[in-house]
């Protein structure tokens, strides 16, 4: 019998139609140790039975239940907590690792207890790719305040430690930001992420505006209760005056004489600066 080196994680919601392309991706891997993938649902009411049915063949592949709660974070620690070695890797079910995704990562893990590397986002969203601030190729990990890092939450490698002593991956944010907060505690801890240039994943943004918006609304809303928990001291809170002066500045770049593009581009970011201002108001706190 084979013994399972690492476990890739997948938290998944009505992700049926979207998952065989990435369990294709896995089931391709090249020079990879012997893995197995762990499906995590979080209360799909699509077929997703039938779609990972299909690779059991091909894949040392099953479903656990992860719909105790909702949310990305709550089916990432179900995922985890059911996984058998304690390497751990984890991917979004709408996306497509590249060939060598788990050979990079299990690498990078014999060296660092966390992990990433870049993401690319035109082969799996075209044009939709130019109306959101991330780069459509990233060339290392995201930076934040005080020299803190980290990788994207659908592009990480961990050793199963770092998530027992960070506590998991906490379950009370909304659809944003999770992967930050799990960063910022884990260097508090002494963890830090190493960037492993060959563990490229290619990244889906929603090819409709309205997805676009509402995962932008989201990533804003995320963005505040990070701040309302680890608010940096070099980092002063807006006065009313000041926010006021920085929306009415966003606005007045609405790009009239730019192209339909432009203006998704500039709906993006105002339904970012949106999510920010709702949620702080829910938390009764500043928004950054």
């Amino acid at each position: 019998m084979s013994v399972i080196r690492c476990s890739v994680v997948i938290p998944t919601y009505n992700a049926a139609h979207l998952i065989g392309e990435q369990l294709g991706a896995l089931a391709a891997q090249v020079g990879a140790p012997d893995f197995e993938v762990v499906v995590a649902d979080n209360g799909s009411t699509d077929d997703l039975a039938a779609a990972v049915g299909l690779w059991t063949e091909r894949l040392d592949v099953r479903i656990v239940d992860a719909s105790r709660g909702r949310g990305v974070s709550v089916a990432r620690n179900v995922g985890i907590g059911h996984a058998t070695s304690d390497r751990i890797l984890i991917c979004d079910a709408d996306d497509r690792v590249a060939p060598g995704w788990i050979a990079a990562m299990m690498c990078g893990l014999d060296d660092h207890p966390l992990v990433s590397g870049p993401i690319e986002t035109t082969l799996l969203s075209g044009r939709s790719a130019t109306w959101v601030p991330i780069d459509q190729r990233t060339t290392g990990l995201f930076e934040t305040w005080g020299g803190r890092t980290y990788g994207l939450g659908g592009n990480v490698g961990l050793r199963c430690e770092v998530w027992e002593r960070v506590g998991g991956y906490d379950e009370t944010y909304p659809a944003g930001a999770e992967e930050i907060d799990f960063a910022w505690r884990a260097h508090d801890l002494g963890y830090r992420f190493a960037y492993v240039e060959e563990a490229l994943v290619h990244y889906r943004i929603r090819t409709d505006l309205k997805g676009v918006l509402r995962q932008q609304y989201n990533s804003g809303r995320g963005t505040t209760t990070l701040y309302s928990k680890f608010r940096p001291a070099e980092v002063s809170p807006k006065s009313v005056r000041r926010r006021i002066h920085h929306e009415l500045l966003l606005l007045r770049r609405f790009p009239w004489l730019g192209s339909a593009d432009d203006r998704r581009s500039w709906l993006t970011l105002m339904a970012f600066e949106a999510g920010k201002l709702v949620e702080a108001r829910n938390l009764g706190c500043p928004a950054p």
